[in-house]
């Protein structure tokens, strides 16, 4: 009987702590792979919308992609699983009375190990099988979305280099993404041929049954010429990449016009920027890894990323099982510190664990030691943690007491000077004081401590996620540690005011599910405070957070944007600074239809070589053209050498002039070649304004730009927004808890992000006005906050 009675136990207590560990790792699992996909929403709503991609195509992409982020979003879940039902078990002394009872450490670890298994064996299915077919499938998921919407990869009034070689401007793109208007091309493919063509209008016309897309110009001209050679000094071309073309010589010149003419783009070009065009070993099977491993059998360093791919297939499934070992101990032995304690402790686990393999990653990929050891290091390492951690927790080992030293700590505090910040004058002034903020204080510290724990988990999520999504480019550059440190010193702080309105949101969600569960919003009604007044130090707290915020992203933001870019291009990808930097294959439009195409540009001579100055007429036909083979700029003007102008006139006929040295007055200095736009989204509001302004001024479509310059002024509102929604959210299951909390912030933010990116997306679709948009998630959840905190029992 006795015996009948241990063998009904344990399958119940194995599903019950199965039962503690399948809540936090669902959540676990939406919060990673949320954050994962996070940024990928807008891109995706813009497909739909702006782009016109059917939305099942767009579905079917992120389909495609959800596998890889499993694959690292499963493991992670199962750690902070572990740690958060362990240490509910710890804090709730159960894991005393298992004890107590007779049941070992051991023994409750078995479900755990179970558990780990099962992961392991779902992460192993997805690396080894479901993770290279799905790769697969999204490159050619999104050649389909290439194909279907081809124009989607044109921009307006920008040099396009989407299509390799083949340089596209298109002034105009019509709302049925059919039409484009006034176009200019460079056909560069031939390095000795000068081949520019205009046109007034033109079609993108692709062919899905023989994957190719043709770009078709009509009533427009070709204007050809031999290419003269650049010829800079050659310090300038210390980097082993040919200068593509250059000027017309003096020579042979043919223009032709037409009535249709047809240019067939590379299909591969489009995909260079995806995953596979940077690790074309991911979509590789275990059987073509093989392959690849033996073609390179006597080439080491060109062998070492596809050995490192086969470890890794192996060695990340098996990252669930050490994380278990690892985790399962640490959390029963943690009594205090409750689930917040346990997340952090994951998150820095992840970090450790992250950092160490990209370290030796990047030691197997310059062949420095074998790809076994780089890989399987962190898994062994960690694994032998987790075995002394379980050992010691089975037999109850503790730390040795060390009384010297703790009281030698007790001495060293005390020693320290310290004064008191203040000193009330009058105790009965001070006690009336007190007895009226008491409740507004005790809220804001509570509320601040959740807030500082959110930033913490954020810091150490951004830090995961971006080591994550750089760990390839950091191991092919292999920058020191300090400037990796430096990336992030200047990245994080942008980062975490990208996230602070989720950290409101979280930090005010926990703060009422806590005085909801432990019955204190109900103490502090029964002692006529409304639920209204305990919202107001909360609510103005997130209205200083939101003027903070605004702060930060006019005055500080922008810095670190611009240094964290240097940082990254500068120090890390080796190039020279922007304004230093000489670059290849210039293109530049003024305001007067004047276009200039300059082979290379040196600022530190102010020099341009192999310079092309375009005149365009009514139509978009090209009526003047200058080529020289060198331009200086000096405090007088230009001096160009050695080239030529041609005059192109109504009826076809061109004339030309040749120069052997010539001064030229132009609107354009050297700073407007060495100049570089910031991007959008690192300019502040008032650097943003004034370069609409400018672009207004020019006649310029300015419609995306005023998304970007109004929702400048509406995000920093998100913060207030968040906790007004928040607040009625979190009383509507008072009796939930924290995980509860997460999932709820997820889905309100999920929720939030559909509808602004929506509206954006509208708006660039020219379907709403830019100021509308801008502001319709804030005013739409503000109302749905006010609406629902009326209603609330106050």
């Amino acid at each position: 009987m006795y015996a009948y009675k241990r063998l009904v136990e344990f399958p119940v207590l194995d599903r019950y702590i199965a039962r503690e560990l399948i809540s936090p790792f669902a959540f676990g699992c939406a919060l990673f792979t949320f954050f994962l996909v996070i940024d990928r929403i807008y891109s995706l709503t813009d497909l739909v919308i702006t782009k016109g991609v059917p939305f099942f195509l767009v579905v079917q992409l992120l389909v495609f992609m959800l596998p890889s982020f499993l694959a690292h979003t499963l493991p992670m879940a199962l750690l902070v699983a572990v740690l958060l039902a362990g240490g509910r078990l710890a804090s709730d002394l159960e894991i005393v009375a298992f004890k107590a009872a007779g049941v070992s450490v051991l023994r409750l670890f078995r479900p755990v190990l179970l558990a780990s298994l099962v992961v392991t064996l779902v992460t192993a299915s997805l690396t080894l099988v479901v993770n290279p077919a799905a790769n697969r499938e999204f490159q050619r998921q999104l050649f389909r979305i290439l194909q279907s919407r081809a124009v989607s990869g044109l921009q307006e009034r920008v040099f396009n280099g989407t299509f390799g070689d083949v340089i596209i401007y298109v002034e105009d793109v019509s709302t049925s993404q059919v039409a484009l208007h006034r176009l200019l091309v460079s056909d560069e493919r031939d390095p000795t041929l000068s081949r520019i063509i205009t046109a007034p209008e033109g079609r993108l016309i692709t062919d899905e049954v023989s994957r190719r897309i043709t770009l078709r110009l009509m009533n427009g001209a070709v204007n050809e010429a031999d290419v003269m050679p650049a010829d800079p000094p050659k310090n300038l071309t210390t980097k082993d990449v040919p200068i593509a073309g250059g000027a017309a010589s003096q020579a042979r010149y043919r223009y032709t016009r037409f009535d249709i003419y047809d240019i067939s783009l590379s299909v591969d070009s489009p995909l260079r920027g995806a995953a596979r065009g940077e690790k074309p070993e991911k979509d590789l099977s275990l059987g073509q890894l093989a392959e690849k491993i033996a073609e390179f059998r006597h080439d080491a360093y060109s062998r070492a990323p596809f050995q490192i791919e086969r470890h890794k297939r192996y060695a990340l499934p098996l990252a669930a099982l050490v994380f278990g070992l690892v985790a399962f101990p640490l959390a029963v032995r943690s009594h205090r510190g409750g689930r917040s304690i346990a997340l952090v402790g994951s998150l820095a686990i992840l970090v450790i664990y992250y950092l160490v393999m990209t370290a030796l990653e990047g030691a197997a990929l310059g062949t420095r030691i074998p790809p076994a050891v780089a890989i399987w290091t962190p898994n062994v390492v960690f694994a032998v943690v987790g075995l002394g951690l379980l050992v010691a927790t089975t037999r109850e080992w503790k730390w040795p007491a060390m009384p010297v030293a703790w009281r030698a700590l007790e001495a060293l505090w005390r020693a320290i000077p310290r004064r008191r910040l203040w000193r009330p004058r009058d105790q009965a002034t001070s006690a009336v004081h007190d007895s009226t903020h008491i409740i507004d204080r005790y809220l804001v510290r509570e509320y601040v401590t959740f807030m500082g724990i959110g930033l913490a988990v954020a810091a150490s999520l951004f830090i995961v996620i971006d080591l994550l999504q750089t760990l390839d480019r950091y191991l092919r550059l292999k920058p020191p540690m300090m400037y990796i440190l430096a990336h992030f010193v200047y990245r994080l702080p942008a980062a975490l005011h990208q996230g602070l309105p989720v950290v409101m949101l979280v930090a005010t969600i926990f703060l009422f599910l806590t005085l909801s569960r432990y019955h204190e919003l109900t103490a502090l009604k029964a002692a006529g405070i409304s639920l209204y007044r305990v919202s107001a130090p909360i609510l103005g707290l997130g209205l200083a957070v939101a003027i903070a915020a605004g702060l930060f992203q006019e005055l500080a933001l922008p810095v670190l944007n611009e240094r964290g870019d240097e940082m990254d291009r500068v120090k890390i990808q080796g190039q020279a600074p922007r304004h230093l930097q000489s670059r290849q294959r210039l293109w530049v439009r003024s305001a007067d239809s004047r276009f200039y195409r300059v082979a290379l540009l040196n600022p530190g001579t102010n020099d341009l070589y192999g310079v092309t100055i375009l005149e365009m007429g009514r139509e978009f036909r090209l009526v003047g053209r200058l080529d020289a083979r060198r331009a200086h700029w000096t405090a007088a003007g230009w001096e160009l050498s050695d080239g030529a102008y041609r005059e192109i006139g109504d009826d076809g006929k061109v004339q030309t002039v040749p120069f052997g040295w010539t001064a030229l007055d132009l609107k354009e200095d050297i700073d407007d070649f060495v100049r570089i736009q910031k991007p959008v989204n690192t300019m502040s509001f008032r650097e943003l304004r004034d370069y609409t302004a400018q672009l207004e001024a020019a006649g310029f479509e300015i419609r995306k730009y005023l998304v970007e310059l109004y929702s400048k002024l509406s995000f920093p509102l998100v913060n207030l927004v968040m906790v007004l929604v928040a607040i009625p959210f979190a009383l509507q299951t008072p009796r939930s808890g924290r995980l509860f909390g997460i999932g709820l912030a997820i889905a309100i933010m999920a929720g939030y992000l559909v509808v602004h990116y929506v509206a954006l997306a509208f708006a660039r679709a020219d379907l709403l006005p830019p100021l509308i948009a801008a502001w319709t998630a804030n005013v739409i959840f503000m109302g749905i906050g006010v609406s629902l905190l009326l209603r609330a029992r106050t």
